[in-house]
């Protein structure tokens, strides 16, 4: 018998289920890695389970030399978390059948072959519980109710495309773990409506016709079923009106509707500012959220502190409140980046609450977010980029967190995942956080573009850092502009005194790549090349 094949499951069923995988639009996964889930399945239908390591699959999947170290390029184990993670939203999306499953288990490489033994274990409409038997809900974040979409017009090709949508809607919300995510089965077994504790319905219809896919689509308040948004979508079809084309625009409609509804500043956030003191008792912790969101938009420090104290006392008020937690660790890493007073050890206690959070939401991506900053700047770039890693496979809608894994990589000088990770994130998201653009101005400066470098670094719209203006200091001494850096390097040192006679060790902390340090420690004494300034502007050690 081949490792990892049970003796139930026929080899030609396991190798149909494989073929499914891959031709279907709900495999979200690179062409790297659909050859990486092919591999492994194949060779373990061989027999060969035994012999798949790191370091064979590195070698013949990705085209890694004979001399690959696992140890040193973790390129396997990020790319095994990313195929978990499409597999696991496959059959979250496709799984409501009895056939045979393949899943790769943490921890290793080897395949696993099974069957669900019913068909409610696929499906995320029926695993929704009574109110009765949902947990206790905390004192915070929204509630909502995803109806079933109804459908309308020629539905032989796609038949259950409202219920498709219903499943996908659900299943990119859930991701937002400060949210309470509802589904049909949950109104059906939970019995009248008024029973559920929810905020808000989210329904829809969806029309489909010989050539195109429309989508109306409502959220209502329920306290007073004053509708919050309504919305009008409208895709072409193919001549063919393939299936798996109608499932895919789906899929899209579901992003669009997330990023609508449960990104920063969309329809849930406005709806919890309006109310202001008239919220809902179970508005209270997501309000500290809105705060911090106010903060890490501008990195305001005047707003610092007070944030900082009014968390700490929330998390203490609330033992469960991982997003809490995971928005202070956010801030005692802001510590360490700029030298706040904020105890004697504010990445320690960045980390301690980022794992603390990750204890108490495993599913959060928030807090992976939080405890890869407290890696990074704990000198652990690698882990940190493999934990954001984590994280967006967990919320794969959330631009931030795009955003935050581009930032982290053009500061390493990898352009061609740094770039288009930020293009894209800003394209979701043009009104997120402006401080990820300085990975845009790297890329600039570095490939000598000096006034892209600098409306890059205008854009990022935080008056109150002093490390922004040392960035428009640099590119604008680039350009020649010598008294109009000058400014931007008095504001500087204003903010930052002593920042310039440091400036290598700092950057370095940062963990940005040296050659990127020295070219902009070449600017900055090329605008004042007095004494004492960014002394012997020595390299800095590679990492």
């Amino acid at each position: 018998m081949s490792d990892g094949l049970p003796s139930s499951i026929p080899e030609p069923e396991i190798r149909a289920e494989l073929e499914r995988i891959l031709a279907s639009s709900d495999f979200q996964a690179s062409a790297r890695n659909r050859r990486f889930l092919r591999h492994v399945v194949e060779e373990t239908l061989l027999g060969r389970g035994g012999r798949i390591k790191a370091y064979s699959i590195a070698t013949s999947v990705f085209g890694r030399p004979d001399d690959f170290d696992p140890l040193q390029d973790s390129i396997v184990r990020i790319e095994a978390a990313r195929l978990r993670r499409a597999i696991e939203r496959f059959y979250l999306l496709e799984g409501d059948r009895l056939g045979a499953r393949i899943t790769i288990p943490k921890g290793a490489y080897v395949p696993e072959f099974s069957r669900p033994q019913s068909p409610a274990e696929a499906s995320p409409l029926i695993e929704q519980k009574a109110p009765s038997a949902i947990e206790p809900l905390q004192d915070y974040g929204p509630r909502i109710l995803v109806e079933i979409f109804e459908q309308e017009g020629d539905l032989a090709s796609c038949p259950t495309i409202g219920r498709t949508l219903t499943r996908q809607v659900i299943s990119a919300l859930t991701r937002f773990t400060d949210l309470f995510v509802y589904g049909p089965a949950t109104a059906e077994v939970g019995g009248a409506e008024h029973d559920l504790p929810i905020d808000y319905r989210l329904s829809g219809t969806l029309t489909l016709s010989r050539d195109r896919l429309h989508a109306d689509l409502l959220m209502s308040r329920q306290m007073d079923g004053r509708y919050v948004w309504a919305q009008t979508l409208d895709h072409p079809l193919g001549v063919e009106r393939d299936p798996q084309q109608i499932v895919s625009l789906c899929s899209e409609i579901a992003g669009h509707v997330v990023r609508v509804v449960a990104l920063r500043d969309g329809i849930l956030d406005s709806q919890a500012r309006e109310s202001g003191g008239a919220a809902p008792r179970h508005f209270a912790g997501y309000q500290k959220l809105l705060d911090f969101h106010d903060y890490w938009r501008t990195l305001d420090p005047a707003r610092f502190e007070p944030l900082r104290l009014d968390l700490e006392a929330t998390i203490a008020a609330d033992s469960g409140f991982a997003a809490g937690r995971a928005c202070l660790s956010l801030l005692y890493s802001n510590a360490a980046r700029f030298g706040y007073q904020a105890g004697p050890a504010p990445l320690d206690r960045a980390l301690s609450l980022a794992r603390e959070a990750i204890r108490l939401a495993p599913n959060s991506s928030k807090a992976y977010h939080a405890r890869a900053v407290a890696e990074w700047f704990l000198g652990q770039p690698e882990s940190a980029l493999a934990t954001l890693q984590m994280a967006r496979a967990l919320n794969p809608n959330d631009p931030e967190l795009m955003a935050e894994l581009g930032f982290r990589h053009a500061k390493r000088m990898v352009w061609e995942i740094a770039v288009p990770l930020l293009e894209e994130a800003y394209l979701r998201n043009p009104l997120q956080s402006g401080q990820y653009r300085m990975g845009l101005f790297f890329f600039h400066f570095a490939h000598d573009r000096p006034a892209e470098a600098l409306r890059e670094a205008l854009a990022i719209n935080a008056p109150g850092i002093g490390h922004f203006h040392l960035a428009s200091c640099a590119a604008l001494s680039e350009m020649g502009r010598l008294d109009e850096a000058r400014a931007y390097l008095a504001e500087t040192d204003r903010l930052v005194p002593g920042l310039r006679d440091r400036l290598v060790e700092d950057l370095t902390f940062r963990q940005i790549h040296p050659d990127l340090i020295a070219a902009i420690a070449r600017a900055i004494v090329r605008v004042d090349p007095g004494p004492g300034r960014i002394r012997h502007l020595r390299r800095p050690p590679a990492h």
